[in-house]
């Protein structure tokens, strides 16, 4: 991975490449940007120019191994929970392989995407003690090159509080050429004596006409290109998964459309409450994962909805592969209704995360929409 493959944000890259330059180098970093924003690509194309620099005529094996994440020097850390395959100690070590052909196909790829990968999306992954005992153990080893060790820790807002305090004295006094870099999507869930410790790089959404060129060069049509860039909202991730067709985009738009067709159901059908029940257990069937997903999808439905509403088309991207009419729907979400739609619902994607019970978040929620979507 090299800078020029990551797309967007070509000052940041600029910047970076600044630092190695001069020699300064902070030796903790915090990466964040909104999902799709390519992340861990740029944390991964950083670590490479710091680890490849200065190594003359090994810098093409050097460039191979950070390619296929197998350089000596070069440590991942990423939420993970036991599987079918891996038992034991919770740690990024036992899943390594999947994790270098999970970023071989998919680099952009979200959390969600990671989970599916290794067959945990009805766990909750997580970075916890062990995995910062494996971390602390592996960066007190001497470089094996002889330069710079660099840590790349993939979400950290998944690493539970015994982690990161274990970790706070090595970030406060790590040892010599040693670099951490964080890559969060979610930085205001992190402790704050960790965000204090780290220098702040902002990544900004990709934009649309990086994300259209880049699949054009891909081999893809200008058309499907400029509407995938479009429908992506500057996460090539979803990008990509528009152009394959993903499966989980269709089941969510599914479980979307029946839903509020129930909802809507209820103000002159009562019995429908029983359809918005039978709903709410079928959604409490999929993984936990699964679950915060669609409330994630739900969120973003809800706000296209609100645009197309106040007569912003051009700012919109919400398309249906169904005979749904959006246009129609739009009209009941507005700005008396918005705000309380939001909170419920990311009321419930906290619930889910505390491990509430699926069955009656989901009722619960079900329940306050019928109500709250006909208060436009």
């Amino acid at each position: 991975m090299l800078f020029r493959d990551v797309i967007g944000n070509t000052l940041i890259k600029k910047e970076l490449l600044r630092v190695i330059k001069s020699g300064r180098i902070p030796h903790s970093q915090l990466i964040s940007g909104p999902k799709g924003s390519g992340g861990l690509p740029m944390a991964i194309a950083y670590a490479r120019e710091l680890l490849c620099k200065g190594v003359g005529k090994s810098a093409e094996s050097c460039n191979i191994k950070i390619s296929n994440l197998k350089h000596p020097d070069l440590h991942l850390a990423f939420p993970v929970a036991n599987s079918s395959e891996v038992k034991g100690k919770i740690i990024s070590s036992n899943f390594i392989t999947s994790f270098r052909d999970f970023f071989d196909h998919s680099p952009y790829g979200s959390l969600y995407d990671w989970y599916l990968h290794i067959g945990i999306d009805n766990k909750q992954g997580k970075i916890g003690k062990d995995e910062a005992e494996d971390i602390i153990k592996k960066l007190s080893l001497r470089s094996y090159e002889g330069g710079w060790k660099c840590l790349i820790l993939w979400m950290p807002e998944k690493m539970n509080s015994s982690a990161t305090n274990k970790l706070l004295k090595l970030i406060e006094e790590p040892p010599k050429n040693t670099v951490f870099l964080f890559v969060s999507e979610s930085p205001m869930f992190l402790m704050d004596t960790l965000l204090s410790r780290c220098q702040k790089i902002s990544l900004k959404k990709v934009s649309i006409k990086e994300i259209e060129k880049s699949l054009i060069k891909k081999g893809h049509s200008i058309e499907d290109s400029r509407r995938a860039a479009f429908v992506s909202n500057g996460n090539y991730n979803k990008a990509l998964s528009f152009l394959k067709g993903s499966e989980n985009d269709i089941l969510f738009e599914g479980w979307f459309q029946s839903w509020v067709r129930s909802a809507f159901k209820v103000k002159k059908n009562k019995e429908a409450v029983l359809e918005l029940i039978d709903w709410s257990k079928k959604i409490s069937k999929s993984g936990r994962e699964t679950q915060k997903s669609f409330i994630s999808y739900s969120l973003e439905v809800f706000r296209q909805a609100m645009l197309t509403n106040y007569g912003l088309p051009q700012i919109t991207n919400y398309t249906s592969s169904t005979d749904f009419n959006f246009e129609n729907f739009s009209k009941y979400i507005g700005g008396s209704n918005i705000e309380e739609i939001f909170v419920e619902l990311e009321k419930a994607s906290l619930n889910i995360q505390s491990n509430g019970n699926p069955n009656m978040v989901f009722s619960d929620l079900s329940l306050k929409l019928t109500r709250l979507i006909h208060k436009n």
